[in-house]
């Protein structure tokens, strides 16, 4: 008996399932039949009298071409033929994954299954302009180790605003973010906005690896679009076991810096210079200039290597900046170390080196040129002494051969202008001169005298004895001498070195005589 009731109700409960099942509709509707690539795509799921929800419907096929980038529920509950029936929409925000009649595939759900639709992807629209995009690696087969630019370039209208992409994703390959750009360039006579990301991508395995990139946001009027890029394939060719790690692949750049011409002894100074390529980095250049030394003229301290200040590289290329202090024991001449900086060299096969000549350097005694500096110091202080006393001395002797003159030309008598004659220039030692014709005489040896002087002596002394004398005459005697001594000039050869010789035998006298 308990037996047959127990059958009785699992038929009735599948009989129940049945037509619950029966009742329950499946339906699956789009907003639009034709698209354009980067625009969403509205799917609505809806199941009536649902009683499972449809979170639990598998959505793998729609990811084959479609990027589903949201999903949302509604569920209502109303009351139908006396018992409480349940419907549930679900929402799909999907984008789809490239262009061309794309398939939404049947769902199924609960034994029911829906209808597959097509809908048409295109490439541009009128709200949605072409975009063009571009992957690119500038080297087609990198060597393991070796740096290689990766570029993500993006071509739009200009009317796009673009959200940096992240991190491409690359087993077996070590990545670096570069800077973006953006540049203009017409293709096909349509100007085009293009937008540049690269990576620097190092393979660290030899063989075949997929660079998959990132799904790719913009805003257009508020407007969320989404692009899929293409995996890119790339092959790494192997390099040889017996290299070192810290060997680069490919030459790199030296750039060096100039020294001073001379350097103080027993100074640091600084050897500075510029390492560029792929794929080095700052051990691997610490580790390659190790092997520098010191001998018995330098003394060596270990680099100091770092990054480029403000540098945005686009390209795999680094620089890194290398100070290599040293300083110098002694004086002389020194020639610096050469730098040699080992590298595989991919198209010989062969590891090569890259060197900067070794400069030549001149190398002093700070205290020696100090005290060079003091007694040439002292020199010029010297001379400048020396000349301001000349200069000073100058000044007084014009100026008394002024007030001689002055004198001279005032004179109203004989004995006036002899004395103011034998006192013309008395800084020399005309003072020791007893006669006008001593006075004349050594007038004679310093200076070029016109003959007309002669005759104002002459004249002089025969006024002096009573001939001749009258004032007129002793006037013009007086004005032709002081115009006469006033053009005086000095003789080319020996006059100075005779002049004060006479000016220094005169103060001497002059001395003893006091």
């Amino acid at each position: 008996m308990v037996k047959k009731l127990w059958l009785l109700s699992l038929l009735a409960c599948t009989t129940w399932s049945t037509l619950a099942v029966a009742e329950m509709r499946l339906t699956v509707t789009a907003d639009k039949k034709a698209s354009v690539l980067g625009e969403p795509l509205i799917v609505e799921v809806k199941a009536e009298d649902a009683r499972v929800p449809l979170s639990s419907i598998s959505l793998d096929k729609l990811k084959q071409d479609f990027n589903v980038y949201g999903i949302s529920s509604n569920v209502q509950t109303k009351s139908k033929k006396g018992r409480s029936v349940s419907s549930e929409t679900m929402t799909l925000t999907l984008y789809p994954l490239r262009a061309g009649k794309l398939l939404l595939p049947a769902l199924s759900y609960m034994g029911k299954t829906s209808q597959p639709l097509v809908v048409s992807v295109l490439e541009s629209g009128k709200q949605t302009p072409r975009v063009i995009i571009k992957t690119a690696l500038d080297a087609a087969h990198p060597q393991v180790r070796q740096a290689a630019t990766l570029s993500l370039e993006l071509y739009d209208d200009g009317s796009m605003q673009w959200t940096s992409p992240r991190e491409v994703v690359a087993t077996g390959a070590h990545q670096r973010r570069l800077a973006e750009s953006q540049r203009e360039e017409v293709l096909d006579g349509t100007r085009y906005t293009i937008h540049r990301y690269a990576w620097a991508l190092m393979p660290l395995r030899e063989g075949d690896m997929t660079v998959a990139f990132p799904l790719l946001d913009a805003f257009k009027f508020g407007t969320r679009l989404r692009y899929a890029v293409a995996p890119l394939l790339i092959k790494a060719a192997p390099v040889p076991a017996y290299l070192p790690v810290h060997v680069p692949i490919g030459k790199p750049l030296l750039t060096v810096e100039p020294l001073p011409r001379e350097i103080a002894l027993d100074r640091p100074v600084n050897w500075t210079f510029t390492v560029q390529g792929s794929g080095i980095s700052v051990e691997g250049v610490s580790k390659l200039l190790s092997n520098i030394r010191g001998n018995e003229s330098l003394r060596f301290y270990p680099p100091m290597i770092s990054a480029a200040e403000n540098e945005r590289p686009t390209t795999a290329i680094q620089t890194l900046l290398v100070t290599l202090p040293f300083v110098p024991l002694r004086t002389g001449t020194l020639q610096l170390p050469e730098i040699n900086l080992p590298y595989y060299d991919p198209a010989s096969a062969r590891v090569e080196s890259a060197f900067i000549q070794g400069a030549v350097v001149e190398v002093f005694s700070p205290l020696w040129q100090t005290v060079k500096k003091f007694a040439l110091g002292l020199m010029l202080l010297t001379g400048v002494i020396g000349l301001g006393y000349w200069s000073i001395k100058q000044l007084r002797r014009a100026l008394k051969r002024r007030k001689s003159l002055l004198s001279i030309g005032g004179a109203v008598s004989a004995d006036e202008l002899q004395r103011a004659l034998l006192n013309f220039d008395n800084e020399a030692g005309w003072t020791q001169c007893l006669t006008l014709q001593q006075w004349l005489q050594r007038m004679l040896e310093v200076y070029s005298v016109d003959g007309r002087l002669d005759d104002i002596v002459q004249k002089l002394s025969s006024a002096q004895y009573g001939a001749d004398e009258t004032d007129t005459c002793i006037l013009e005697l007086a004005r032709d001498a002081a115009r006469l001594l006033k053009r005086l000039s000095f003789k080319k050869s020996g006059s100075m070195a005779s002049m004060l010789a006479m000016q220094i035998k005169g103060e001497a006298q002059n001395g003893r005589s006091n």
